[in-house]
C-alpha cells in the first residue's frame, strides 16, 4: 500500500535530487528517506530515480507522477491545518473581509453584534478584492467576506454563499464642483473625471469603466479626500450620507436610471466553518444584521 510518508519522501528527493538533502528537509534520516522511496518503487514496479554521479535524476515515470504527489501532499497539509482550526476549543481572532462600497453602517452593526455575544474575540475587518478574499476563505485565513455579487457567481466548491439583499448607490461630487446642479445626462457625466477605487476595478464592478476619464485611487479614504476637490464617483448612499449632511458632497441628478442603483451583496464563507459552532453562530449574526439592514432606507 502506498503511504503519504512515501509520497512526501519521493517529493523531497525529486525536488532536491539527493537523499541526504531530502533527509535534512524532511527531518528524517537518509536511510529512512531511501527506504520510503524504495518501498514506493516496489509498490509501483519501476524505478523513480537514476544515479548520475552524486545526483539523482528523475525517470520519465517520476516526472509524470510528481505533480500528483505534490498535489496530494499539499492537500494533506491543508486538511491538517483546517482540521486544527475547525475543531479548536476556542477562537481568539477572526478576520472578516469586505468590499469598499459595502455600507459601513452594516459592517459596524455586525461588528457590534459579534462583540456583544463573543466579547473575548478580536475582530479584524480587512478590505480585500474578490480573488484574494476567496483564497483566504478557502485556506481558513478569513471567516467570511461581504461582497457585491456579479451575475451567478459560485466561486468554489469550498465556498458557500448567503444572499444579504441589496444596498443603494448613486453618483456624488463636491458641493463646489463645476458639474451641473441641474439634471445632467449620463453622456455628459462620463466626460468628467471619474474616481474609482482599485478594489472596484479588481472586483470587475460593472460601473468601474463607466467614464472616458477614469482615475484609479488606492483606497476609499483617499477617494473621499480627492472627490472633495475634483471629479465625481459612485458611493453607497449610506456611506455618502455624513458627507452630504456636513456639506462636503452633493448627489448628482442624472436623467438616466443611474440616479439610485441597487447592488446585490452576499456573504461568502468557507464550508469547513460549518463544523464549528462558534463560527457558524458568527455567520448567523452577520446574516441577521443584514436582514435588519434591508428594512432601512439605504437598502
Amino acid at each position: 500500500m502506498i503511504t503519504l510518508e512515501q509520497l512526501m519522501c519521493f517529493k523531497a528527493v525529486y525536488e532536491l535530487n539527493s537523499y541526504s538533502r531530502a533527509a535534512r528537509a524532511t527531518g528524517k534520516t537518509r536511510a529512512t528517506v531511501r527506504e520510503r522511496v524504495k518501498a514506493l518503487e516496489d509498490n509501483l514496479g519501476f524505478d523513480l530515480f537514476e544515479v548520475n554521479g552524486k545526483a539523482l535524476i528523475p525517470t520519465h515515470q517520476a516526472n509524470y507522477l510528481f505533480p500528483r504527489a505534490d498535489n496530494l501532499t499539499r492537500q494533506s497539509k491543508e486538511f491538517f491545518s483546517v482540521a486544527l482550526s475547525t475543531f479548536s476549543a476556542s477562537i481568539s481572532t477572526i478576520n472578516l473581509h469586505h468590499d469598499d462600497l459595502v455600507p459601513l453602517c452594516l459592517l459596524s452593526d455586525i461588528d457590534d453584534a459579534i462583540a456583544d455575544e463573543f466579547p473575548d474575540i478580536s475582530i479584524n475587518w480587512l478590505q480585500r478584492d474578490r480573488q484574494s478574499s476567496f483564497s483566504e476563505i478557502e485556506s481558513g485565513g478569513a471567516l467570511f467576506t461581504i461582497m457585491p455579487t456579479i451575475g451567478k457567481i459560485y466561486p468554489s466548491t469550498k465556498v458557500g454563499m448567503i444572499n444579504l439583499g441589496t444596498y443603494q448607490y448613486a453618483p456624488y461630487t463636491s458641493v463646489d464642483s463645476n458639474i451641473s446642479h441641474n439634471m445632467i445626462s449620463l453622456n455628459e457625466l462620463t466626460t468628467e473625471d471619474f474616481l474609482v477605487t482599485e478594489n472596484a476595478m479588481l472586483n470587475e464592478m460593472r460601473y468601474a469603466k463607466i467614464s472616458n476619464r477614469t482615475h484609479l485611487v488606492s483606497n476609499n479614504d483617499l477617494l473621499m479626500k480627492k472627490i472633495q476637490k475634483k471629479g465625481w464617483t459612485l458611493l453607497s448612499i449610506a456611506n455618502a450620507e455624513e458627507y452630504v449632511c456636513s456639506g462636503k458632497l452633493r448627489k448628482i441628478n442624472v436623467k438616466e436610471s443611474l440616479g439610485n442603483l441597487r447592488q446585490e451583496i452576499a456573504l461568502f464563507y468557507g464550508l469547513h466553518s460549518e463544523m464549528n459552532k462558534s463560527k457558524t453562530r458568527i455567520i448567523e449574526i452577520a446574516t441577521d444584521c443584514a436582514a435588519k439592514f434591508t428594512q432601512s432606507n439605504f437598502s
